[in-house]
C-alpha cells in the first residue's frame, strides 16, 4: 500500500508525464478489448442456452474429394443416434426457404428449416405462443404444422394473437401455425420459420444426403472422444453400404467451428495479432518514457538504495508505478473499447451473420481486460525498472547533473525504437492490402451503372410452373409489363446476380477423349433471359447476344467469356464451337456459341479467380424455377411487386435491392476489417513516430551542453543536424528493415482475405515504406532542427 501511494503521488505530481503514459496505454489496451470481445462472441462464447457450451455439429467428410462437413442422410442420423454414446441428445435440421402464402395476404418468402421434433426440446427453449412439435406431428399423415419467428409474427400478423391455428400455405402445402418462437430466436442461423422433417421415401435412402445434426454432449465426454466414436460408426456404414458410404467419414465440430471457420475465423485471429503488435508497440514508447524517467531519478533509487532499499525493493516500486499507470490508463481504454464494440455491432448488423453472435462485453471479456492491463504494466514497467535499480551509489551520488548517466539505458532505449518501427511495417502493409483489396472490390464492376438496376427474385412453385413451357410463359408475359412501366429501360434476368455465384456444369467440346463425366472440365454457367449483358452495360468483344427466341430448339445458344474460349479453344476463335453442358450425369443438347463476353469475377469469396471460365446460356434453354429479375432504370420494388402480383398473387418476391446494395452487401468485410486494420496501423504508426520524436528530443535534452561546446568549437548547423539525427536514422532503417522481412512473410496468412491484391504486392509494401520513412524522418528532423538552432552560450550554461 505505501507503494501505491506513493504512486499515486507521483502521478498527481507529474500530470502532463503521467497522462503521456495514460493516453498510450489507454489506446493500446482499449483496441486489445474491442477486438477480444469481437472474437470472443465469434469464436469462444457459449450459444445462449442450457448446456451451449456442450452443443456440436456433426456432418460427413470427404478429404480425398476436397469435400468438408457436407450433409448427412436421415438413415444416419438414428445410426449415430443410437451408437454415438458420447452424445446426449441427437437432433437435425435441413435449411430452406419457405414460401407462407394465404388468402388475402401477399406471399412472403423467408428463410427456414426443417428440423427433427425433438431439436427444440433440446435446447429447452418454449415458444411464447402456442407450442412446440411432438412426434405425433411426424407420424405418416399427420397435418403439416409451422412454427414462426417472432419476426414473421410482428411484420407479418402484427403481433395478432390469434395467429394460432391459422391456416396457410407452406410451399404451396397447406399447414396449420402451431406456435411463434421468442424475439431474436433465429436457430441454426437466421431462420424464421421451422417445419418438420418429414423424410418420407428418403427415410432409408442412404444416398440423399439433407441433413445436418446438432447434438448435445454428455457432460463427462470431451469433443476427441465424441470425434473418435463417430469414426468407428463411419467405418462400419462404409462397410454395410459401400455404395453411398465408401471413403466417407464423420466430423464433429463446435457451432463456431462449423459456423465461423476458415476465412471468418482467420480474419478475426489477424485482428488479434494486430492489436497485439499495437499494444506491444505502445508497451514500447511506454517503456521509452520510463526509462528516460527511471534515468532522471537515478539519485533518487541511490538515496533509496543507500539508505537500505534491496535492489527488489525498488523493483517492485518501480513495477507497482507502472502498473497503476496502466490499470488507470486501462480504465479509460474500456471506454474506447464499449464505444468500439458497439460500432462494430452496428457496422456488422445486417450482413447475415448468426443471429447468436451478439458483441456486448461479459466476465470472460472483463478477465481479459484485467490480465491486459496487469500484464502491460509489467512488460513496459520491466525493463526500466531493472535498468533503474542496477545503480552504481558512489557515482550516482557524486553525479549532481540532472540526467547525466553516460550511456546508460541507451542501447536498450534504441532496441524499443527499432522494434516500434519494425511492428509498425507490419502492420502497416497488412492495412494497405485490405484497402487496396477493398478499393478493388468497390471497382470491380466499376463500368456496370449499379445504382440502377433493381435486382429482384423470383420463385415459381413446383406444384403450379411444373413444365419449362409454363415457366417460360411467366416471364413471357411479365417481361412486357414491366418495360411497359415509366422509367425503365432494360428488362431481363439471371440465375444468380453479378458475382453471385452460378451453376458449375461440366463441359464437353467434339473430340474429347473422357469417358466419365467426373474427368470433364468444369465452368461456371449463368442462365439468363435475353440483352442480360446489355442490361449491365457491357459490350461483346465479339460476336451477339440473346434475343427473346434464342435458346428454343434449333436456336440452342451460347455467349461465353474470353477465359471460357481460351481454356476450351486455345488459339482458335470460338464464335461456331459447339459445346454440351452435363448437370449431374445428363447430357444437354449441344449448343453453338455465338458471342465472346469480357471476362470478370461471378462466383466465389475474396481468394477466388477473377477471370473464371463463364458461359451463358439462354433461359429459353433451362427456364428454372428462381431467377433474379434484372431491370435497369427508375423502377421501385412495390412496382415489382404488384406486376408480379397481377399474373400470379400467390408468388413471393424476395431479395429486393440495387445492384450496388448487393456489391455493398457482398464486400461488406474488406469495407469493415478494411477501417479497423487501417486505424490499427495508424496508431500503430503515430506511437513509433512518438517514440522515435521523443527519444530524440530527451537526448538533446540530455547533450544540450555537449551541443554548445561542438558549436562553441565551430560545428556547423549541418554537423549538429547529422550528430543528432543519426541515431534516429539508424533507428528508423533498421526497425524498417526488421518489419518488411516480417511483413513479406506474415501478409502471406491474409491471402484468403484479399481480392484483386498479392500478399506480397509491391505497390502496397512501396506505399507503406514511403509513408513510414517520412514519418519517422519528420519525427527525426524536428528535434534535430531544434538542436541545430540552439544558442551556444546558452547550451554552455545550461544546468
Amino acid at each position: 500500500m505505501n507503494d501505491l501511494r506513493y504512486a499515486l503521488r507521483l502521478i498527481r505530481q507529474h500530470p502532463w508525464f503521467s497522462f503521456a503514459i495514460i493516453a498510450t496505454i489507454a489506446l493500446g489496451i482499449g483496441v486489445n478489448t474491442t477486438v477480444f470481445t469481437l472474437v470472443n462472441a465469434v469464436l469462444f462464447k457459449p450459444l445462449p442456452f442450457p448446456g451451449g457450451d456442450r452443443l456440436v455439429l456433426v456432418a460427413a467428410s470427404q478429404p480425398s474429394q476436397g469435400r468438408q462437413f457436407f450433409p448427412v442422410s436421415y438413415p444416419d442420423i438414428a445410426d449415430i443416434r443410437q451408437n454415438a454414446a458420447a452424445l446426449e441428445r441427437v437432433e437435425a435440421f435441413s435449411q430452406s426457404a419457405f414460401v407462407i402464402s394465404e388468402q388475402g395476404n401477399p406471399p412472403d418468402r423467408v428463410s427456414g428449416a426443417r428440423i427433427t421434433p425433438g431439436l427444440f426440446a433440446m435446447l429447452e427453449v418454449q415458444p411464447v405462443l402456442g407450442r412446440t412439435f411432438t412426434e405425433g406431428d411426424a407420424k405418416a399423415g399427420a397435418p403439416v404444422v409451422v412454427l414462426l419467428s417472432h419476426g414473421v409474427w410482428k411484420d407479418r400478423y402484427a403481433l395478432d394473437k390469434n395467429v394460432i391455428g391459422r391456416q396457410v400455405r407452406l410451399n404451396e402445402t397447406p399447414a396449420t401455425i402451431i406456435g411463434v418462437m421468442p424475439d431474436g430466436f433465429k436457430f441454426p442461423n437466421n431462420e424464421a420459420a421451422w417445419a418438420l422433417a418429414l423424410p418420407g421415401e428418403r427415410a432409408e435412402n442412404r444416398a440423399a444426403r439433407d441433413f445436418t445434426i446438432v447434438a448435445k454432449r454428455r457432460p463427462d465426454a470431451s469433443q476427441a472422444e465424441t470425434q473418435a466414436q463417430l469414426e468407428v460408426i463411419a467405418q462400419r456404414l462404409a462397410q454395410q453400404y459401400p455404395a453411398s458410404h465408401n471413403d466417407i467419414s464423420l466430423r464433429v465440430q463446435t457451432f463456431h467451428q462449423a459456423m465461423n471457420g476458415g476465412p471468418i475465423r482467420l480474419v478475426f485471429l489477424l485482428m488479434l495479432g494486430a492489436v497485439g503488435f499495437v499494444l506491444l508497440i505502445a508497451c514500447a514508447n511506454v517503456a521509452n518514457m520510463l526509462l528516460s524517467r527511471a534515468i532522471g531519478r537515478g539519485r533518487e533509487i541511490s538515496i533509496r538504495t543507500a539508505l537500505g532499499a534491496s535492489r527488489r525493493r525498488v523493483i517492485r516500486q518501480l513495477l507497482t508505478e507502472s502498473v497503476a499507470l496502466s490499470m488507470i490508463g486501462g480504465l479509460a481504454g474500456l471506454v474506447f473499447a464499449a464505444g468500439g464494440v458497439k460500432w462494430f455491432a452496428n457496422a456488422v448488423s445486417n450482413v447475415g451473420k448468426p443471429y447468436w453472435i451478439t458483441f456486448e462485453m461479459d466476465w470472460v471479456v472483463l478477465g481479459y481486460f484485467t490480465a491486459v492491463s496487469v500484464l502491460a504494466g509489467l512488460i513496459f514497467g520491466l525493463a526500466p525498472a531493472l535498468q533503474a535499480a542496477r545503480v552504481d551509489i558512489n557515482e550516482s551520488l557524486k553525479d549532481g547533473a540532472r540526467g547525466s548517466d553516460g550511456r546508460r539505458g541507451g542501447y536498450l532505449s534504441f532496441a524499443l525504437v527499432v522494434f516500434q518501427f519494425a511492428l509498425a511495417v507490419v502492420l502497416l502493409c497488412g492495412a494497405g492490402l485490405m484497402v487496396r483489396s477493398f478499393l478493388h472490390a468497390y471497382n470491380e464492376y466499376a463500368n456496370i451503372p449499379a445504382a440502377e438496376i433493381q435486382l429482384a427474385r423470383v420463385g415459381l412453385p413446383q406444384s403450379r410452373y411444373a413444365t419449362p413451357e409454363l415457366r417460360r410463359g411467366f416471364h413471357e408475359k411479365l417481361y412486357p409489363r414491366l418495360r411497359a412501366l415509366p422509367g425503365v429501360q432494360s428488362v431481363s434476368q439471371t440465375s444468380h446476380p453479378i458475382g453471385g455465384g452460378a451453376n458449375g456444369w461440366r463441359v464437353e467440346v467434339p473430340g474429347q477423349t473422357v469417358t466419365t463425366n467426373e474427368q470433364r472440365p468444369a465452368a461456371s454457367v449463368l442462365i439468363v433471359g435475353a440483352s442480360y449483358l446489355k442490361t449491365l452495360g457491357m459490350a461483346l468483344l465479339r460476336g451477339r447476344e440473346f434475343d427473346e427466341n434464342d435458346g428454343g430448339e434449333g436456336k440452342e445458344f451460347a455467349v461465353v467469356t474470353q477465359a471460357f474460349a481460351s481454356k476450351f479453344f486455345p488459339g482458335e476463335d470460338a464464335i461456331g464451337k459447339r459445346i454440351r453442358f452435363h448437370a449431374g450425369n445428363q447430357p444437354k443438347a449441344w449448343m453453338t456459341i455465338i458471342g465472346i463476353a469480357p471476362d470478370f469475377r461471378q462466383i466465389g469469396g475474396p481468394a477466388s479467380a477473377p477471370q473464371d471460365p463463364l458461359a451463358f446460356v439462354p433461359y429459353r434453354f433451362e427456364p428454372q424455377s428462381g431467377s433474379f429479375l434484372t431491370i435497369r432504370g427508375q423502377i421501385t420494388a412495390a412496382a415489382i411487386r404488384a406486376e408480379v402480383a397481377r399474373l400470379d398473387g400467390e408468388l413471393p418476391v424476395s431479395n429486393t435491392e440495387t445492384l450496388a446494395e448487393f456489391f455493398e452487401r457482398s464486400n461488406w468485410y474488406l469495407r469493415v476489417f478494411g477501417t479497423l486494420f487501417s486505424v490499427f496501423a495508424m496508431l500503430a504508426l503515430g506511437m513509433a513516430a512518438m517514440g522515435i520524436y521523443a527519444v530524440i528530443a530527451h537526448s538533446i535534452g540530455r547533450r544540450t551542453k555537449e551541443i554548445g561546446v561542438r558549436l562553441a568549437l565551430g560545428a556547423d548547423r549541418w554537423t549538429i543536424l547529422r550528430v543528432v539525427a543519426g541515431r534516429g536514422l539508424l533507428q528508423l532503417g533498421l526497425g524498417v528493415s526488421i518489419g518488411l522481412a516480417g511483413a513479406i512473410f506474415g501478409c502471406r496468412l491474409m491471402g484468403p482475405l484479399l481480392q484483386g491484391v498479392s500478399p506480397n504486392d509491391p505497390l502496397t509494401f512501396g506505399i507503406v515504406i514511403t509513408g513510414l520513412l517520412t514519418a519517422g524522418l519528420s519525427a527525426c528532423a524536428i528535434p534535430a532542427r531544434k538542436a541545430a538552432a540552439l544558442d551556444p552560450l546558452s547550451a554552455l550554461r545550461y544546468e
